[in-house]
Order: structure tokens, then C-alpha cells, then sequence
């Protein structure tokens, strides 16, 4: 009788007999490995677990296994990873600030069912890439040609795969890019700007298969050009950081209201809202560009005229340009009437020089998918999260004001997670990226730290300074390299200021954008098919 190839089904490599209690130890490693390398998310800053917390799970997965076994290791990794990284998304319990006859048990439902079905969607991802990647190393395996390279090149393509998905789409969630976790890494960091942040995130977990591969092959040879990849992607990184940008310091102050949910949504509040933000902005009288962060002026601003009048006064006497978070509405092309969550500004004159929105809408939050087809009772409850009874609107395209100093590209809240926003922004004219955001949602959790991290990463990619106005933090100031030159205390009312240089280049990944992840995720699917092929013929 032939003996069975090493690896394959009918190996005693894979056991088919296992006590119940010793079949929860490689779940409960998996699960464990992935709670450890949210760890390493902005907040905790311990970026540096990012580089060997995904070993464990690795380990596992260059063992040959049932297709299911992968399936249940990948599934308990990235439950602990992404409902680790989310965790903040329970902080926003209670929600009865949102009104309604919001009870304390069906808030409490809403935010675990939340948090829980952020964590399984994203973990559904997790078991995609990573059942996939197991089955492709199985079959190198049962064939005797698994080398080094192949198993770094498999998982660094898969996560890769799975981070660009992740990012695109109505239901893009970004939230969980590995990059982010190097925010504080500045000459390593440098290397998105020439092919985005995906890839970056390839490169830590190379360097964690290649980890795996000497502790169970004893083969130091990967690891070793993953560490050169590093120390060279580091070197182009400092030389990049040195390149100066011409140009002149323009003076920006960003105002941190510290306005609670229960205030801001309160009708009648507005004029005091707005004299709080007004008495703030005296700190600020050299700014040349003052920001107000998202829905500062929780009202449709142009709809109001005497708010709207007062604010165009305030700025012709303080001759600065004003940038505020509120909202607008327009007709749109049916008749319909449309809202958005926008910014507008407001020019040394006072006039109103324009308005943008938002591009990237939060599902259930902003606007409701499936509105018309979801069951009554679950339509009812997630209506119940939407601050309008109707959804907002996306917006178009980017639209950059112009100004003396800069074409100033805004963003609001989680536009700022998906690259491919700002980068569109970039492309149409902007020289200083803005953000406007409202994390008070997310008290005083991490939240707040990791979305400005993301900030961080759309500057590198670009090239472009950012400001993150936010109404209870993260506020900061990150010039064009990714250094954050000034940065607020979290829950104060505060005003930032700095000077930043408002850049024109175009970086590659400007111009180019992820070609490096389409040619990686392209290769995963080449891949998969290898393995499909695999067990068709088993």
C-alpha cells in the first residue's frame, strides 16, 4: 500500500481524532493572536506587536489541516482582531441621547448587536482570505515544494486581498488597515506615498509568516529579505522626509468645541453653540484659516438666516476665512428633496464661498440600506440610529475651496478612512487636506486616536497637510510628511494652532493609485484557483 503524501488528506498529519478539549486550543490560540495585533492599533501604541503578534495564527496555518479547520482558526483570528480594534463601537452605549423613547435595554441591544456584527462581517473576510491561503499552503505541502518564499508570498497577498476589499464599496469599513498601526513610524511610513497603505501592510505580515517559517521550518533566508525590504523601504523613507516643499506657511487654527451629544442635538442650542465656538475663535485672531469641526452648526445653515447672517458679520470683522461642519439641502434631480452632511466656508468678506459633503455615508447610521425592503421591525430599529427621519446624500465629487493661502479640500468623519477619497480630493486641486469629525459617539475610547492615525496616512499618501477638526478630539495638525506638529488634549474645549506649507505635487500613489494591491490581490486569485484545482482533483 502506497504511503500517503506528507500534507494531504490521508496524512496522519491532520488528526482526525481529537478530544474536544484539545480541538478549542488552536481556536483559542488564533483568537488570542488576533487580539494581541489589535494591541497594536493607534491608542494602545504599541506598534511594534504588529511585527509578531500574527505569528501564532501563522504557525497554525503552515500546518496541513481540513478545509473547515483553517475556516474555524481564521474565524477566531479575526473576531479577536477586528472586534478588538472596534471595540470602541460598545462605548456608545447609551444612545439615548438619539431620542425617540431610546430605553437603556434597546440601546444596549443596538450597540452589542453592533459590535457584534461589525466583528462577524469583518471576520467573514478573515475566513475568505485565510481558509483560501491554508489550502493554497496545504497543496504546495502535499506536493513536497512548499518553500519560504512561497509561504511569505500567500499570506502577505491574502491579507493584502482582504485589506482592499475591505476599503471599497458601499460597505467599505477601513478601519482595520494594519499600515495605521505605523503611524508613528515616519521614514517607513513614507513608502505609501509611491503605492498606498495596502502594501505596507503586505510587508508586516511577510515579516510574520517569515517569523512563522523559522520557528517551524528553522529557514532564516525569508526573513532575512523581508528585513531588507524594511530597512530599504526605511532608507527611501528618510531621504523623502528630507525633500523640502516650496511655498508659504499658512496659519491655521482648528476650534475643539467640546459640545456633549445632548447639547448639540437639542433644538434651540444653536445660538449658544455658536457663541461658544465664536468666544473660542478669539484665541485665534493671527489664524489666517480657522476650522469648526462636523455639524458644529447642527442646523441647515442656509436655511437659517439669522444664524447665517451673524456668522457671515463674525467673519468679515475677524477677516478670516471660516470653515464649519453643518448641513445643506438641495432639490435633487427627480424633485426630491436631498440633505447632506457638509462643510461651507466662509471667505474675509463674509461671503459664502461654497459648500461640500460628505462622499463616504455610514451605513445604518447615515442613511438606511434597504430601507423599503427591510422587515418593519428591524427598519424601525436601525431608523432609529439616523439623525434624520430621511437618509442623507453622498456628495458628487470633491469640491476645493479657494483661498489666498491654499485650494483647501474637505472631508468629513469617516472619509478620511478610505484612501481612495482623499486621494480624488487630491487630484482635484487640493493643497491641504481638512477633516471635520464628531467622535464624541465614541467617549473617551481609542476611537479618537485611530481615526487621526488614518489622517496621518492620507497625508504621507498624498503629500498634503492635515487638519482634523473634531468636536471633542483627536485635533490636530500633520504636516505633509505625517508628523503631527500640534495636537489638542481629548474632551477639552480648545483651540489648536499651527502653521502648515499646502502643497501642488502629485505623488505617485496621487497619480497612480493601488496598483501594487490590484497586482497582489490579482496574484491571491491565482492562488485560490491553484488550490481550487487542488481539490477538484482530490
Amino acid at each position: 500500500m502506497p504511503t500517503p503524501a506528507p500534507g494531504t488528506l490521508d496524512s496522519p498529519a491532520i488528526p482526525t481524532h481529537v478530544p474536544f478539549a484539545r480541538r478549542l486550543v488552536a481556536p483559542g490560540v488564533a483568537l488570542l493572536s488576533g487580539g494581541l495585533l489589535s494591541l497594536s492599533f493607534p491608542g494602545w501604541d504599541a506598534g511594534f506587536l504588529a511585527w509578531f503578534a500574527i505569528v501564532p495564527f501563522f504557525i497554525l496555518l503552515l500546518a496541513p489541516r481540513k478545509g473547515r479547520e483553517y475556516a474555524t482558526l481564521s474565524a477566531a483570528f479575526g473576531f479577536g482582531f477586528f472586534g478588538g480594534v472596534n471595540y470602541w463601537l460598545l462605548a456608545m452605549h447609551p444612545l439615548t441621547w438619539l431620542g425617540g423613547g431610546m430605553t437603556l435595554g434597546v440601546s444596549l441591544v443596538i450597540v452589542l448587536l453592533a459590535w457584534s456584527l461589525m466583528a462577524l462581517i469583518l471576520s467573514l473576510s478573515a475566513i475568505l482570505a485565510f481558509t483560501a491561503a491554508g489550502l493554497v499552503l496545504r497543496r504546495f505541502n502535499s506536493q513536497g515544494r512548499l518553500k519560504g518564499w512561497q509561504a511569505v508570498l500567500v499570506l502577505s497577498s491574502f491579507w493584502v486581498a482582504m485589506e482592499y476589499f475591505q476599503a471599497n464599496g458601499t460597505f467599505g469599513y477601513a478601519w482595520g488597515v494594519l499600515a495605521s498601526s505605523q503611524y508613528k513610524t515616519l521614514p517607513l511610513l513614507q513608502s505609501i506615498a509611491l503605492v498606498g497603505p495596502f502594501p505596507l501592510s503586505g510587508l508586516i505580515v511577510a515579516v510574520n509568516a517569515a517569523i512563522a517559517w523559522l520557528i517551524t521550518r528553522r529557514e532564516w533566508k525569508p526573513l532575512a529579505g523581508c528585513l531588507a525590504i524594511t530597512v530599504a523601504a526605511s532608507v527611501f523613507g528618510a531621504w523623502w522626509l528630507s525633500r523640502p516643499v516650496p511655498g508659504s506657511p499658512l496659519k491655521v487654527a482648528l476650534v475643539q468645541g467640546d459640545i456633549s451629544q445632548t447639547e448639540k442635538w437639542k433644538k434651540g442650542n444653536e445660538f449658544r453653540i455658536l457663541d461658544t465656538y465664536l468666544g473660542l475663535s478669539n484665541q485665534a485672531k493671527d489664524a489666517q484659516l480657522v476650522v469648526w469641526p462636523e455639524s458644529a452648526l447642527p442646523v441647515l445653515l442656509a436655511q437659517n438666516p439669522t444664524l447665517y447672517n451673524r456668522l457671515s458679520l463674525e467673519t468679515r470683522a475677524r477677516h478670516q476665512y471660516l470653515l464649519t461642519g453643518t448641513f445643506n439641502s438641495r432639490f435633487g434631480p427627480k424633485g426630491q428633496m436631498q440633505y447632506f452632511n457638509a462643510t461651507t466656508m466662509f471667505d474675509p468678506l463674509g461671503d459664502d464661498i461654497g459648500w461640500d459633503a460628505k462622499k463616504h455615508l455610514v451605513p445604518f447610521g447615515e442613511y438606511l440600506p434597504w430601507r423599503d425592503t427591510l422587515p418593519a421591525i428591524w427598519a424601525q430599529t436601525f431608523a432609529q440610529l439616523n439623525l434624520f427621519e430621511v437618509d442623507i446624500t453622498p456628495g458628487d465629487r470633491p469640491m476645493p475651496f479657494p483661498t489666498n493661502g491654499a485650494a483647501v479640500g474637505t472631508n468629513v468623519c469617516f472619509d478620511s478612512i478610505f484612501p481612495d477619497v482623499l486621494r480624488k480630493t487630491a487630484q482635484s486641486g487640493a493643497q491641504l487636506f481638512v477633516l471635520v469629525t464628531n467622535d464624541s459617539w465614541y467617549k473617551r475610547t481609542y476611537a479618537l486616536q485611530q481615526h487621526l492615525a488614518h489622517g496621518v496616512l492620507r497625508a504621507v499618501e498624498n503629500r498634503r497637510p492635515f487638519l482634523q477638526a473634531a468636536n471633542t478630539g483627536a485635533t490636530a495638525v500633520v504636516d505633509h510628511t505625517g508628523r503631527i506638529v500640534a495636537m489638542g488634549k481629548t474632551w477639552e474645549p480648545l483651540v489648536v494652532q499651527g502653521s502648515v506649507t499646502p502643497v501642488s505635487e502629485l505623488t505617485p500613489y496621487t497619480r497612480f493609485g493601488d496598483w501594487l494591491s490590484w497586482l497582489m490581490t490579482a496574484v491571491a486569485g491565482l492562488f485560490a484557483l491553484y488550490a481550487w484545482r487542488g481539490l477538484k482533483r482530490a
